[in-house]
């Protein structure tokens, strides 16, 4: 059995301080993931871009040029508003 402190998740998340794109056809907005995990990404963007439900293309640049980025489909989970930014959680639906 778990504690009561654990944390009860299929996958682990890794922390990450890098640079996200996301776009759809008609937009394009940039934001710094602040962690990831096999089925999702939570990261920081400006105020008022993402909504619960929309659907996004996500590439996360790699940091060499032998690895390719990190591309997705990714659908808005929540957005929680902070004081400069929103925080939007992102599950990924088709990573290639």
């Amino acid at each position: 059995m778990l504690s009561a402190n654990k944390e009860q998740r299929l996958f682990s998340r890794m922390q990450v301080n890098a640079t996200v794109i996301l776009a759809t056809t008609s937009e394009r907005i940039q934001g710094t993931c602040v962690n990831l995990s096999p089925e999702g990404v939570l990261m920081r963007v400006d105020r008022g871009y993402c909504e619960p439900g929309q659907e996004w293309q996500l590439v996360l640049p790699s940091a060499s040029e032998q690895v390719p980025p990190l591309m997705a489909v990714a659908r808005v989970l929540r957005v929680e508003q902070e004081d400069t930014c929103d925080l939007v959680a992102l599950y990924l639906e088709d990573v290639h």
